[in-house]
């Protein structure tokens, strides 16, 4: 009757230790990922501020927004998506750079596989 609690106890804790590191991964794999967010998050936080320019201009032109209000919210909105764009932009020319240096070193390979097979 001991030793079953004891064995049901170790599987419990497993079970749960298992979950844990099931529902935590995530949160561990976004860390080791960088600072820099992916660019899909880029290209949907850049969309949610065209979004929000949208519902800006739409509420000013109603008359919901005073002309302060919407000055001033329309500079933050366009800076947040420029520098969006930016961030998109080389998070681009990264994924550009990438990819060019591993078109070349596969050719660079396919060369010396060739050379080294001769004529």
């Amino acid at each position: 009757m001991m030793n079953e609690t004891i064995a049901a106890l170790f599987v419990l804790f497993g079970v749960t230790v298992l979950a844990l590191a099931y529902v935590l991964r995530p949160l561990w794999e976004d860390r080791s990922r960088g600072e820099a967010p992916a660019r899909p998050a880029l290209q949907a936080q850049y969309e949610r501020v065209l979004g929000m320019l949208r519902d800006l201009e739409t509420d000013w032109r109603t008359g919901k927004i005073p002309d302060e209000d919407y000055h001033e919210l329309r500079r933050r909105y366009l800076e947040e998506g420029a520098a969006l764009l930016r961030a998109l932009q080389e998070e681009g020319e990264k994924e550009t750079i990438d990819w060019k240096a591993r078109v070349e070193a596969a050719v660079q390979a396919r060369r010396a596989q060739l050379r080294r097979k001769g004529p």
